[in-house]
């Protein structure tokens, strides 16, 4: 992971479609496997393609697909063959903001197709993309587009549907990005009230009833590396717990990223995989002792704020210096954000379940009425984030810092981070200011 965050995505390999950009730009026919559903765009749509194949050559890669106009759907794991001109992405208009060429070469893509006409060749049997593409549909015919999208997020992830451009922007900004992406609260959430109806079973019931619990969430989700790190990690731990030993979240933590990382290296250039190791590592290392911290200031009856006020904190340190240097930019209100939408979320996210669920298996007639509290929620939901997001300033905008700059911002933080002694603090602090100066001055 190290790598991937400190030297960025590998150059392409010798086989790859960007080695065959032809200069003069000439029209050329590719075919391959989509990896994802093709999105729709107000300019067109677009999507990445596995490519075998351009022209009579055989190459091995990918590449993103663009179309100025949206044919009939084209879906997860189709064949298409399209002919375009091939051409390199353009990189960020400035060193300090990200542009298509790194987002692409996050996702091992060196080149872009501007398609003229796409033919599908086939169309093979996909059960669970099937699922997912039919549980969103469901969701949105029930109680409408923004709030069956955002629903059908809580259960999938947003990389698995297509949400409404200002209700991303909005979550983003206020903070609240992690209740879009499939991760390791969504899974808590499941696991959780699974393990609490199950709790007075036999354990050779109550590990199978969890095990499906995982399953099924792995399944809903995708192979998504944060996905499959929670499901990692809560499988271990679960085991550990059931055997009547005591785990050590951050040996279960160091072993599934190790894990992971040996079996797909390429994994480490995922955001959202950097992003849930920082946040973990956040609540294991941090949120314990900051808990503790905030209790003693507290008056006994607001103890239970201390947890609710440690975790964000948390994440949000830990997951700091990789913000910046990803996106450059930081939200200023993410903590009053969880405060006071993160009450509304667990319980949301758990009849977001529920209602994925009922969708598929209950009867249309009613749905929109079984539905309705849930619908409400939702909308609650969605009007916070969207209210916080336009306070002033709601987010800090520094630009993506030289790497140099992210290293002594985290230098400084993790004494403090890991409860290093008052000397250590003192040289932390100066290394943390030190390193906060250039990334406000790229900020101006």
């Amino acid at each position: 992971m190290l790598r991937g965050v400190l030297w960025g995505a590998p150059p392409p390999s010798r086989s790859d479609p960007s080695r065959l950009i032809q200069t003069p730009p000439a029209a050329v026919a590719i075919s391959g496997r989509l990896l994802a559903d093709v999105r729709r765009f107000p300019s067109g749509c677009s999507g990445l393609l596995e490519v075998d194949r351009i022209d009579a050559r055989r190459v091995d890669g990918r590449t993103e697909l663009q179309l100025p106009e949206c044919p009939a759907p084209l879906l997860q794991g189709w064949r298409v063959e399209a002919t375009g001109v091939l051409r390199r992405p353009l990189p960020a208009v400035h060193p300090l903001l990200p542009g298509s060429a790194e987002r692409l070469a996050r996702q091992g893509s060196w080149s872009q197709l501007r398609a003229e006409s796409i033919e599908v060749l086939q169309r093979p049997w996909t059960p669970l993309a099937d699922l997912r593409r039919d549980v969103a549909q469901r969701l949105q015919q029930a109680v409408g587009p923004r709030r069956g999208g955002f629903l059908a997020a809580l259960v999938l992830g947003s990389a698995l549907v297509q949400l409404p451009e200002d209700i991303r922007a909005a979550f983003r900004m206020a903070g609240l990005s992690h209740a879009l992406a499939a991760s390791g609260f969504h899974l808590s959430v499941l696991l959780g009230s699974v393990l609490m109806l199950a709790r007075r079973w036999p354990p050779g019931l109550r590990l199978p009833l969890a095990a499906t619990a995982l399953l099924l969430f792995l399944c809903l989700a995708g192979a998504q590396p944060s996905v499959v790190r929670a499901v990692l990690m809560a499988a271990m731990a679960l085991l550990i717990r059931e055997a009547g030993h005591h785990s050590r979240p951050v040996g279960v933590l160091l072993l599934t990223l190790s894990g992971m990382l040996l079996l797909r290296p390429a994994w480490a250039l995922s955001i959202g995989f950097q992003l849930s190791a920082a946040a973990t590592a956040g609540l294991i290392l941090t949120a314990p002792r900051l808990e503790k911290a905030v209790q003693a200031w507290l008056p006994d009856r607001c103890q239970g704020l201390a947890a609710a006020l440690s975790i964000p904190v948390a994440a949000l340190l830990w997951t700091l210096p990789l913000q910046l240097l990803h996106f450059g930019a930081m939200p200023l209100y993410a903590l009053v954000a969880n405060l006071l939408v993160a009450p509304l979320l667990a319980p949301l996210t758990l009849l977001a379940m529920l209602s994925a669920l009922l969708v598929l298996v209950g009867p249309t007639a009613v749905l929109p009425l079984l539905l309705w509290p849930i619908h409400q929620l939702a909308g609650l939901v969605i009007t916070m984030a969207s209210w916080i997001s336009h306070w002033p300033g709601s987010q800090l905008l520094t630009g993506r810092p030289q790497m140099w700059v992210v290293a002594l911002l985290v230098l400084g933080l993790l004494p403090w981070l890991l409860g290093a002694g008052p000397c250590r603090r003192c040289w932390a602090c100066c290394l943390g200011c030190w390193g906060q100066g250039p990334v406000a001055a790229a900020g101006r």
